[in-house]
């Protein structure tokens, strides 16, 4: 039987940052290149006859959610072009793709076209792979739950390839009688966008779940280092990497694990207070620091007992050796219902529900900003006081500091700025 090797979730395009330097990629871009340099040479050793690829290899939207310019892609695309070439010259059948929820359809047609007749953009068809028949689903993706009607359900085959969210763990996803009737129709059933791999899934012993070929930003849980506060720093929970790819050889099937360029760590912090995750995050960066690989870390925080992102990131700013990413889990501590009277509401509500309503009415880009204001100038004690001129100039004064970078102010005209713009303050 044919030997295969199926690939997921490499999320490339995904590091891709807008800079002015057309010439300039990122550090975290460098390394996502790396890596998919180094896990193709794996896989080629592994000498597959065909290769999977099985949905999100080249994420089109940046971390942020905003779509991949251009002129970002095109310092990526040659070099991801050239490593995809040299797969299928080591493969007797070439390369399949699936589209991923984060795949471009135009992006894989356009490769296709580039790469001829060795990449094979396939989906909602069977196709012959060697001895074997393989069924591309195109994804159904949908945030929450979702089903896939019936009618839209391919019929008996050998191998299904998917790309849909699991209802597994307590997430949300696609019905998961629907997982159950794909099973009954195809011998083995393989799911991508999980980013990682298990064996029998929802207790269905002809499905895998896949894993994440290589670290991107979007990480889901994926760690090979893990601190906890308070807890033990200097035996940090150490496991190897979730990440690789499958082997389908005959009736074996295996994990294949890649050992990325960098270490993933996880840190949890876990304090009733914004003074105790303060003293929590020093206290685990003290450790990072102690470490021989701190260069070559990418940490993701959660914390618990704070209310804004800022209140951690302005202290793992201090520690500029560490690679911390932005997107840290917050859990707001359970705060006492203070009755702080807010003109214009027709209740009393915390602080906390104050915030998520002013969140939740704002662009993604705008949520850093509102998160500062909440921080420093929202406080219960401000909202409170009765507003006099003083307080006023306070405020007006504090806005524009936080608000001016935001909006453009370079650092070096910012305290310019601000005295030309004070003198408005008792303006109505």
């Amino acid at each position: 039987m044919s030997r295969i090797a199926i690939l997921s979730d490499a999320h490339l395009l995904i590091q891709a940052e807008r800079f002015r330097d057309e010439n300039y990629r990122s550090p975290r871009g460098e390394i996502s290149l790396e890596n998919f340099n180094r896990v193709i040479s794996q896989v080629i050793a592994e000498q597959p006859e065909a290769v999977i690829l099985a949905g999100d290899m080249f994420d089109e939207r940046e971390k942020g959610g905003e779509w991949v310019a251009d002129s970002e892609a095109a310092k990526y695309w040659p070099e991801i072009r050239n490593e995809l070439e040299r797969l299928i010259a080591h493969t007797t059948y070439g390369v399949y793709a699936l589209r991923g929820n984060h795949d471009s359809g135009s992006v894989l047609k356009e490769l296709e076209d580039h790469l001829g007749d060795g990449f094979h953009f396939v989906r909602d068809e069977e196709r012959d792979i060697g001895d074997h028949r393989v069924y591309f689903l195109e994804t159904r993706y949908r945030q929450g739950s979702y089903r896939i009607p019936v009618e839209q359900l391919p019929g008996e085959g050998e191998i299904l390839i998917m790309h849909e969210t699991l209802p597994w763990g307590g997430i949300p996803g696609l019905e998961e009688e629907l997982f159950q009737e794909l099973s009954r129709r195809f011998c083995l059933l393989f799911d991508g966008h999980m980013h990682h791999f298990a064996r029998s899934p929802l207790d269905i012993p002809n499905f895998y779940a896949l894993p994440a070929l290589i670290p991107s930003r979007e990480l889901k849980n994926a760690f090979t280092v893990k601190y906890e506060w308070p807890g033990d720093l200097d035996n940090p929970e150490a496991k190897d990497s979730p990440f690789g790819y499958v082997i389908l050889d005959g009736n074996d099937i295996s994990f294949q694990r890649y050992a990325p360029i960098q270490s993933i760590v996880k840190v949890e912090i876990k304090g009733n207070s914004p003074a105790e995750v303060v003293t929590g995050v020093n206290e685990v960066y003290s450790a990072l620091m102690k470490r021989e690989d701190r260069d070559k870390l990418w940490v993701w925080i959660s914390a618990r007992g704070v209310m804004f992102r800022g209140t951690v990131t302005k202290e793992t700013n201090k520690y500029p050796e560490i690679n911390t990413l932005d997107d840290i889990d917050i859990q707001p501590r359970k705060e006492d219902r203070k009755s702080v009277e807010l003109r214009g509401l027709d209740k009393v509500i915390t602080l906390s529900e104050l915030e998520a309503k002013a969140l939740a009415s704002l662009a993604w880009r705008d949520r850093d900003l509102a998160e500062s204001l909440f921080d420093e100038i929202f406080t219960a004690e401000n909202l409170s006081r009765r507003a006099d001129s003083n307080l006023q100039r306070f405020l007006f004064q504090k806005l524009l500091e936080l608000a001016a970078p935001h909006y453009g102010v370079s650092p070096e005209r910012l305290n310019s700025f601000l005295l030309r713009v004070d003198p408005l303050w008792k303006r109505r």
